[in-house]
């Protein structure tokens, strides 16, 4: 088969939607199938047509756009169109798969590509096919483990309009809908962003959880200790918080955990994969390692002694929670969200409302002081994706509904 995939990014440096996109690029085309990417210029590269890493690449030029014109730039975009049909002509797909396209690559291109193929498939990473940006109206302290079930994840116009301001477009999602319907099927990677997709009256869903290669990320256990004593972090207990420093991703939560953890265990350090120093001047038990390559990565992980994910918004199905659990590592992650589909409480790491800044802190020093169970629980990890979580299962999934 040839299959084009369409993602706003396409990298094999990048984590999360665009490390899923580029690794499936990557397996079909190990089968043997013809695969072309349709994505966005990445810095310092040329349009067009290119050969990367055994892929056929046609790289398009994405202006800056600004906040008020997202909503309506998301609809239509007649540049990028007419880069597509040219794209198309040449591909001449029997497949065609989206990934993320946001506002770079307007949602009319799946028309397009309905008029090329039966068969046209569109991922669901997160929520911005019914949100302008993380959704988090539902996050609260009253929920749980035990009541997060009954959640109502329904975005009203007012809601929208709250998180829009000035951008708002009253007809983005009704019109958005309108063109995931030429979508054969749509991919969700969790069940719970099914649920929030339909709850915002998308249809037409299957999940299939994204998935890793645990071979990928196996690190020697010499090479983990010397590039610890690179980085001048010997004989500390290690928190890896793998993402940005941003307040959806729990960062105010953390900080306040961490004053909590650093007076109970004496070395503790959160390592994060993210380059603001002014957490750094605040706390000297935080260690900022910059932006690391996605191929780096694992080092990080091999290091450290435990992984947190404290998403106060919608996180659909972190990757690192996969990543965590591929290099043996326990995690502390959000019940916002997808996590409970991967993580398993008190078996595989913990779920916790990250409001509770008690909690966290009271998981993470538990953890810190008491390694055999958090070996254990990352182990318990590692076979779960070993076995439910592995891309050849994942890749069949996907090659079913093509």
């Amino acid at each position: 088969m040839t299959i084009a995939i369409i993602s706003n990014s396409f990298s094999s440096h990048e984590g999360g939607a665009t490390a899923i996109a580029f690794e499936q690029a990557k397996l079909l085309t190990e089968l043997g199938h013809q695969v072309c990417i349709f994505t966005t210029l990445e810095p310092g590269g040329d349009l067009g047509w290119r050969e990367e890493n055994n892929l056929k690449v046609y790289r398009v030029l994405t202006k800056k756009m600004r906040w008020l014109t997202r909503s309506y730039l998301c609809l239509r975009n007649f540049r990028i169109e007419k880069e597509y049909k040219k794209f198309l002509a040449k591909a001449k797909p029997d497949v065609i798969h989206f990934h993320n396209i946001y506002f770079q690559f307007p949602f009319f291109l799946l028309k397009i590509a309905r008029r090329a193929t039966p068969k046209v498939f569109f991922t669901a990473h997160d929520v911005m096919t019914f949100s302008y940006s993380k959704l988090n109206h539902f996050v609260d302290k009253k929920y749980s483990l035990a009541n997060i079930d009954g959640v109502n994840y329904r975005l009203s116009l007012r809601q929208q309009f709250k998180q829009s301001k000035k951008a708002f477009n009253p007809l983005r999602n009704l019109i958005i809908r309108h063109y995931l319907k030429y979508a054969t099927k749509i991919f969700s990677v969790s069940a719970e962003l099914k649920k929030a997709l339909e709850y915002n009256k998308i249809q037409n869903i299957a999940t299939i959880h994204n998935a890793i290669d645990v071979n990928d990320w196996a690190v020697g256990e010499s090479e983990a200790k010397e590039f610890k004593k690179e980085l001048g972090l010997e004989h500390k207990k290690i928190i890896l918080f793998a993402g940005r420093l941003s307040g959806y991703k729990g960062t105010q939560e953390t900080m306040a955990a961490m004053e909590q953890v650093a007076k109970n265990v004496p070395g503790a350090t959160l390592l994060v994969l993210d380059t603001q120093n002014n957490y750094r001047q605040a706390n000297p038990n935080i260690y900022l390692a910059g932006a690391v390559a996605r191929d780096k990565m694992k080092y990080y992980y091999a290091i450290c002694d435990l992984v947190i994910v404290p998403s106060v918004c919608f996180d659909s199905f972190p990757t690192v929670n996969l990543e965590a659990f591929a290099c043996h590592r326990p995690v502390i992650a959000t019940i916002f969200g997808g996590s409970r589909e991967l993580v398993e409480d008190q078996k595989t790491g913990y779920l916790i409302n990250p409001l509770h800044i008690d909690e966290l802190a009271e998981k993470i020093i538990y953890l810190l002081t008491n390694p055999e169970i958090a070996r254990t629980m990352g182990e318990n990890g590692y076979q779960k994706v070993k076995t439910e979580f592995n891309q050849e299962k994942w890749l069949k999934e996907i090659l079913g509904w093509y």
